[in-house]
């Protein structure tokens, strides 16, 4: 499906797109720029996120786009990220849980957890968690967080990769099975608050994460990239979400080409272990209605 540009008046709106230097973040950002919201594109390099923001800036003659620097594999940038954020902002309308790793070999952050799993899982969670009251301070808060149709192999005992063989693949296809899981319990807890959480899946798009595979992968990667699609049309529904009046009350749902397709991760007791685990794993307390997370 090709993109089908929104004609939506997002002036007076602030959005956030994490990842948004290069391919489907950046497309998501521009078109949020476009339709006049104020943009901050949360990106791990400050250079190619001041350049990008400069770009998207210049392409849509909205000056109010600008980059903030955080690194979601670290937990400690996340909260300094998100300090600076509400430090300058009031409201936050639209987030966008775009960025991800996808990585071949198995690495550990500083923090002591695996790369995929801090920078795809626990990132967000904190991210998503310390800017909720800037969410719930507008009218109708959106978070939209990309996720594939791909996910799936989560191991709950085994996060990290410690007693299992580890495959570069498979803890990307966890992670995002864990962030859809983790985005459903987000929504059932904010089901009496303006703020919505979807998910989606964007598509065979040819960007980092498709092409930084080896083995089999890669040769499958190069037999099919003709069905590719640009990283346009693949952040098409996110931009849907995250700005289309027909998306404004829909939640806990997950999305492919804008309709609500079926997710098979939605086991209460599996969510709430995930749910407790990544807690424990960032450190942050589960106060009632979801106010402001404190550390532990």
């Amino acid at each position: 499906m090709a993109h089908r540009p929104l004609e939506v008046d997002l002036s007076g709106h602030v959005a956030m797109v994490t990842g948004a230097n290069r391919g489907m973040g950046k497309e998501t950002a521009r078109e949020l720029a476009r339709m006049g919201a104020q943009v901050v594109l949360a990106c791990r390099s400050k250079g190619l996120g001041e350049s990008a923001a400069a770009e998207i800036a210049n392409s849509t003659g909205n000056s109010r786009v600008m980059a903030m620097q955080v690194d979601l594999s670290s937990q400690a940038s996340v909260h300094a990220f998100a300090s600076d954020f509400l430090e300058r902002f009031d409201k936050l309308d639209v987030l966008v849980n775009n960025a991800a790793a996808s990585l071949a070999i198995r690495e550990i952050t500083s923090e002591g957890f695996e790369r995929h799993w801090a920078t795809n899982v626990l990132g967000p969670y904190v991210l998503t968690k310390q800017l909720l009251p800037a969410l719930k301070a507008g009218d109708e808060g959106r978070i939209v967080t990309v996720s594939t149709l791909a996910a799936g192999g989560l191991d709950l005992t085994d996060t990290q990769y410690e007693r299992r063989r580890y495959s570069g693949t498979g803890a990307y296809r966890a992670s995002k099975q864990a962030s859809r899981m983790l985005t459903w319990e987000l929504a059932d807890r904010l089901i009496d608050t303006p703020v919505t959480a979807n998910a989606l899946n964007p598509g065979y798009v040819l960007t980092e994460l498709t092409t930084n595979v080896s083995g089999p992968l890669k040769l499958l990667v190069k037999l099919t990239s003709f069905k590719a699609v640009t990283p346009l049309d693949g952040a098409d529904t996110a931009i849907w979400l995250a700005a289309s009046p027909e998306a404004k009350r829909e939640t806990g749902k997950f999305w492919n080409k804008r309709r609500e397709v079926r997710c098979r991760f939605r086991e209460p007791r599996a969510i709430q272990e995930l749910s407790k685990l990544a807690d424990r794993q960032t450190g942050l307390t589960r106060p009632s209605a979801f106010g402001r997370p404190q550390r532990r």
